[in-house]
């Protein structure tokens, strides 16, 4: 599998449901973000290949889904309007790996990546995970929708308190920062699914 890499794709859901010009700009910038602070987990740096589309390739499956968890959580800190759908496919890329930017690079991997990124199936899941040969890929895909079914019951207007949660379990830290009491920010970790969402994040980090 020496020239077989996870290659990461994605989108954003429903782009034409937004002001075009203000979703660049903040698709251009929470890229760059990423790659910045995830420099040690990419190997091409996650490229906007077209007006709301990226690609790039990461270290491993695991960096990989390590980039997913980063783009989801950044969009909750930046309280970003739209939500991304995914494709991570470890597959054949036949050229050299571009390590400056995502282009100019050819093979069967990126090309399947493509046409998932691209389908118009009516099932179309937010996360689709395909993994090396012979890996058990569905407990993950499985996970992944479950945790798609929990994120996508949280609003836009919560996304910082969310964010907060997700990087603290200190009640009382969050609770100060959003002027809130302790009681409140529990019973919002409880009907947010904060817990869960975190042990299905650990679960597919392990697993893979």
């Amino acid at each position: 599998m020496a020239n077989f890499f996870p290659i990461l794709m994605g989108d954003i859901s429903s782009s034409s449901d937004y002001e075009q010009e203000k979703l660049r700009v903040q698709l251009k910038q929470l890229i760059e973000e990423t790659n910045t602070m995830e420099k040690d987990h990419i190997l091409s740096p996650l490229t906007i290949t077209l007006g709301d589309e990226f690609q790039g390739v990461a270290h491993s499956e695991a960096a990989g889904m390590r980039l997913i968890f980063s783009l989801e959580e950044r969009i909750l800190q930046q309280r970003l309007p739209f939500r991304l759908h995914y494709v991570l496919l470890t597959g054949e890329i036949e050229t050299r790996i571009n390590k400056r930017i995502a282009y100019e690079m050819m093979g069967s991997g990126l090309t399947k990546a493509r046409e998932m990124l691209s389908s118009k199936k009516r099932d179309r899941k937010r996360f689709e995970i395909k993994l090396h040969e012979g890996a058990n890929e569905q407990p993950v895909q499985n996970m992944f929708q479950v945790l798609d079914s929990i994120s996508s019951n949280w609003k836009q207007d919560d996304y910082p308190i969310i964010h907060a949660m997700l990087q603290t379990a200190n009640n009382t830290e969050v609770a100060n920062a959003f002027s809130k009491n302790r009681s409140q920010i529990w019973k919002r970790r409880k009907t947010l699914m904060i817990e869960e969402y975190q042990l299905l994040k650990s679960s597919i980090l392990t697993l893979v």
